[in-house]
């Protein structure tokens, strides 16, 4: 599902709104109210706030999965669950002064959601690692449309994964393989300007 001549993803987006409309009454609902008719009733949302967390157990386990999906586990390192991004992403998003941002990222996974909903029949969550790549090659795929909330948070969310993994020592020392301030053998290169 390219971006091509046969998908408009505004188009696309309104039908997959329209559905979720009509199976949860309205779009306008508060995002509480439509995160409870997905499975988050009311007492996840105070037990997270009531320990200090931002998101949800829920809204945590979709924040995992969608890091995998960008940083997936192969033979040479761990991936994004293994350097515990979405730990990361939770403390940078959970301690922000910015309500926008804390708002893009609840609006966006319920969006994320909702769309892997349409595409794939089932929660993102929920979903094989093929249909979890199909939805966001989707979103990557439609990059420039940056006025709408899920591509807002789509970049958001690369940047975050991107940022945690690579300040990890999983990312560091054994994807980049890191050795630190060491002495290099040999002689030194140094900078030629010429």
């Amino acid at each position: 599902m390219g971006k091509n001549e046969s998908f408009d993803f505004r188009q696309d987006r309104r039908a997959w709104l329209k559905t979720s409309a009509a199976a949860f009454g309205s779009v306008v609902l508060p995002v509480p109210a439509i995160s409870a008719s997905l499975g988050e009733a009311a007492p996840a949302v105070a037990a997270a706030e009531s320990t200090g967390r931002f998101f949800t157990a829920q809204q945590q386990a979709l924040v995992e999965e969608l890091a995998e999906t960008i940083i997936p586990a192969d033979s040479h390192s761990g991936g994004a669950k293994s350097a515990k991004v979405a730990d990361y992403i939770e403390q940078v998003v959970g301690t922000s002064a910015n309500e926008g941002e804390k708002g893009l990222w609840k609006e966006g996974l319920r969006l994320i959601d909702l769309m892997s909903r349409h595409h794939a029949g089932k929660s993102f969550v929920d979903s094989s690692s093929e249909e979890r790549v199909a939805v966001l090659t989707i979103l990557s795929s439609h990059a420039d449309l940056t006025d709408l909330p899920e591509i807002q948070f789509f970049h958001e969310l690369k940047r975050l994964t991107v940022r945690g993994y690579y300040t990890s020592k999983i990312g560091i020392h054994d994807d980049q393989q890191y050795k630190g301030n060491v002495i290099q053998p040999g002689d030194y290169a140094g900078y030629d300007a010429t």
